[in-house]
């Protein structure tokens, strides 16, 4: 390999995960010679005194203090040695050959490209990697299906460092979880960068793993649909889209029994009033 790459691996209480899935991450990047760096994002299932017993060949950061997705990420990319940045969730396996064939993707794209995506299968059949995002009816969205404008999933993409950089990775105003992948995609595009996907090569992904699909855990997602649209929607036409749909989805949510919109909501709108 020309090049180092680095795998980067965040993970919050998420012991008996790694202990599960490290094993075919580590042939892979053995296969490659790279780094692999597990990012303990303030757990307290005794993961940074766990995990080097079993994987000696790994190297553990350990956060404290209030825990982050971005925050476990962006540890991880500053400490990496690699020219390759690879963002790989702790839930994923890897098929046989992805990472050299990721790294000689990125190696041999156009200059413009800034990062390359496989497909990420999750246990329903969808592919994490093919999403893209649009503004719909007022509200940003996310999917398979949108015809939208494409971003590098949270779940695996393989940076080059010098854009990663540039773009001063994940914002820390989605912590602890959810759209900051979305929102460094729409940062990317505007930079004039591209995005490769290398549907051919596969990752499969326990979707949720970690953080399940709890209440709570719709209610932030929720809450980071708005801190997007306050970053990335606000033309007129969107802000005027936003002020005649929102009323209707409140009422979809509430009819529906669905609180985690309006709760949603609600967070967002105390996140604004703690920063403003």
């Amino acid at each position: 390999m020309k090049e180092q790459l680095s795998v980067v691996i965040p993970s919050r209480n998420g012991f008996p995960i790694l202990k599960k899935y490290l094993p075919a991450i580590l042939r892979e990047a053995a296969a490659v010679q790279a780094e692999v760096i597990v990012v303990d994002d303030c757990s307290d299932d005794g993961t940074s005194e766990r995990l080097p017993a079993l994987f000696p060949e790994v190297t553990v950061l350990k956060r404290t203090g209030n825990p982050g997705f971005c925050h476990a990420v962006n540890l991880g990319m500053s400490t990496a040695g690699g020219s390759f940045l690879m963002l790989l969730n702790n839930d994923t396996v890897p098929s046989k050959g992805s990472f050299r064939r990721l790294v000689e993707e990125l190696e041999q794209s156009e200059g413009n490209v800034a990062v390359v995506v496989p497909s990420i299968i999750r246990p329903d059949g969808s592919d994490d990697g093919s999403f893209r995002w649009a503004f719909v009816r007022g509200l940003a969205v996310t999917g398979e299906k949108i015809s939208g404008e494409d971003y590098p999933s949270g779940a695996c993409a393989v940076w080059k460092r010098s854009v990663w950089e540039e773009l001063e990775g994940f914002s820390s105003a989605y912590a602890p979880i959810y759209w900051e992948d979305t929102d460094l995609g729409v940062r990317m595009h505007r930079a004039g960068y591209a995005m490769k996907r290398c549907a051919d090569t596969v990752i499969e992904h326990a979707h949720a793993a970690t953080m399940g699909s709890s209440q709570q855990s719709e209610t932030l997602r929720e809450r980071n649909r708005f801190i997007f649209m306050d970053r990335n929607c606000s033309t007129a036409k969107q802000r005027f889209s936003r002020a005649v749909w929102l009323p209707l989805h409140f009422a979809i949510s509430i009819l529906s029994g669905n609180r985690a919109f309006v709760d949603g909501y609600r967070n967002y709108r105390n996140w604004k009033r703690e920063i403003s």
